[in-house]
């Protein structure tokens, strides 16, 4: 498969089943809802199309409680590479709040 044919199949969209929604900003009566869905569909699905050895990702905690995720993919023997950082959510279990960080 070639870099053209990969990206296709990576962009295909997630079964509606799979697509999941949450509240982001509630105020007074009105919520603001974000559209997710589960990181595993997202694991499964670099494994159906890239094969398990050809991606990994790197999580890096930095020091304000941000999380620093790297995404490599290897294509044609190359691995490209994707940074973005993620922060906590506003939710009151410690733990859902960095969970929501990666």
């Amino acid at each position: 498969m070639n870099a053209t044919q990969i990206a296709a199949k990576l962009a295909e969209p997630f079964p509606a089943s799979e697509v999941k929604y949450k509240p982001q900003t509630v105020k007074n009566n009105s919520a603001l809802a974000v559209f997710y869905i589960d990181a595993r569909h997202v694991m499964d699905r670099l494994d159906e199309v890239v094969g398990t050895p050809n991606w990994q990702d790197e999580y890096k905690l930095l020091p304000e409680g941000q999380v620093e995720c790297t995404l490599r993919v290897r294509i044609d023997g190359e691995w490209i590479a994707k940074t973005d950082v993620g922060g906590e959510s506003e939710q009151p279990d410690e733990g859902d709040r960095v969970k929501a960080a990666y």
